[in-house]
């Protein structure tokens, strides 16, 4: 990179993530990498003009921190070419193309950043064909979050593709830079006009300590701040999938809200505990910042009462306006309203259940196809993303290996469906009178061979390990 050229000031969003990497600099917690597979003739000079064109126009991924007397400083760098990792795999045989191919997947995903000399962004291409090219895309989020990678996909097909036909980029105006929204954010912090945010998140996480599921040995708790995790993508059967949207319909309800009402039933029922609490990411993006690329996304707790001798629809009525209030009061960030009720990391968020942005990758000359990356750290004991799009409806999970095996996770899996099912089709019923609880406590002592099918099409984004 080129010498310094701008400051700004670290906004509230981004204060734990550089905490974090400060403290844990080889973890690949917070890192995001999106890997595709294309097949065609891979145009590797047009990727590169994409990739540079794609940080100059985004201030936030040409952005390093720098550590000062008076705390962590953003400083925006000028845009040099950030070079295009070629690993070219041509030339193995086919019988060890695969492992290698693996390998390098997951060593240009793991492969931590570097906050303080930069860029938060890398772009690998790893050719094991004339005609298929995998690449792996990765971010870190102190930089861009799930609708942020949207954004930067879009464009960097965009630029890929006007480069291969020699046209001009289609990509209407600059969006605000991340530093104007940090601004107007830490103005009003600096104003009170967040403190009725404030005091509504000291009432709400007075006494709470975040749910989880039981692991294997009963939820050891964990003595790592960073952990390896075992990564199962899952995609709702068809059926069920029509039975969430239809009784969403029903109910006036999000899909996301009956998804997430199940999963606090879930836990109700493996715990016995009623009182569930969860973390979920939500966006705090206004309309005016809607193509800006950074990190405008909070985390929120949401907390409901299960009591499982009601029926589901009645519970989802509460879950959904838990959820809502939770929104309501997004605006403060999660930093801000935890601030001195007790120390990170201690388990105040020990699940977290979000929805992800849907967005992906096109190119000229051939096809692309999403593809779900290999297990990385993790900051939570289960972490589960959802993605819902007209012709399907995918949970991608995360669980903690220090506290659920292999065995237990796919266990879970597939209960959650099955409770999901249940709950769907007898939604007036006491759901103490459905068989929830045996369920439940079955998944830990399930085995693989009840994995849910079939990973989704497309990932999706979220940013699940805040």
């Amino acid at each position: 990179m080129s010498p310094l050229t701008g400051r700004s000031a670290i906004g509230p969003l981004q204060e734990d993530m550089w905490l974090f990497w400060s403290r844990h600099r080889a973890s690949s917690v917070y890192t995001m990498p999106e890997v595709f597979h294309y097949d065609g003739a891979f145009d590797v000079a047009a990727a590169q003009f994409a990739l540079d064109a794609t940080v100059r126009r985004h201030e936030a991924l040409r952005t390093v921190f720098r550590e000062t007397d008076t705390g962590v400083v953003p400083v925006i760098q000028d845009p040099d070419s950030v070079p295009v990792e070629v690993l070219d795999l041509r030339d193995s045989t086919e019988e060890a193309r695969p492992d290698l191919l693996r390998a390098a997947i997951d060593t240009v995903s793991a492969r931590p950043f570097d906050l303080t000399a930069g860029p938060p962004i890398r772009l690998a291409a790893i050719p094991v064909s004339a005609e298929r090219t995998w690449l792996v895309l990765v971010v870190h989020q102190i930089a861009c979050d799930g609708e942020s990678m949207v954004v930067v996909l879009e464009e960097f097909g965009e630029l890929y593709r006007s480069a291969r036909r020699g046209t001009a980029p289609d990509l209407g105006p600059d969006a605000p830079g991340y530093g104007v929204f940090v601004r107007e954010q830490l103005t009003a912090l600096a104003d009170g006009g967040l403190e009725e945010e404030a005091k509504f998140w000291r009432e709400r996480l007075a006494g709470m300590s975040g749910s989880v599921l039981p692991g294997t040995d009963q939820a050891a708790e964990r003595n790592s701040a960073v952990s390896g995790t075992t990564m199962l993508p899952t995609t709702l059967p068809n059926e069920l999938s029509d039975a969430v949207r239809a009784f969403a319909r029903r109910a006036s309800v999000t899909p996301f809200g009956v998804l997430l009402c199940a999963m606090d039933v879930m836990i109700a029922a493996a715990t016995g505990d009623g009182d569930v609490t969860l973390g979920t990411m939500t966006s705090v993006r206004p309309p005016r910042f809607a193509r800006t690329v950074g990190m405008l996304t909070n985390m929120v707790v949401q907390r409901s009462r299960i009591d499982l001798s009601r029926s589901f629809a009645d519970v989802l009525g509460d879950v959904s306006l838990d959820l809502m209030d939770s929104i309501d009061y997004q605006e403060l960030p999660f930093t801000r309203a935890v601030a001195g009720l007790r120390e990170p990391g201690d388990g105040l968020i020990r699940t977290t259940f979000s929805a992800g942005a849907v967005g992906g990758l096109t190119l000229d000359g051939g096809s692309v196809s999403d593809v779900v990356t290999a297990a990385a750290d993790g900051l939570y004991d289960l972490a589960a993303v959802c993605e819902i799009t007209p012709a399907h409806i995918a949970v991608d999970w995360k669980f903690a290996r220090c506290t659920y095996s292999p065995e237990a996770a796919h266990g879970y899996c597939a209960a959650y469906q099955e409770i999901l099912a249940a709950a769907l089709d007898r939604p007036e019923a006491a759901m103490d009178s459905l068989g929830l609880s045996g369920i439940a406590a079955r998944a830990v002592a399930t085995g693989p061979e009840r994995a849910p099918e079939a990973v989704p099409s497309h990932s999706p984004r979220a940013e699940d390990d805040r």
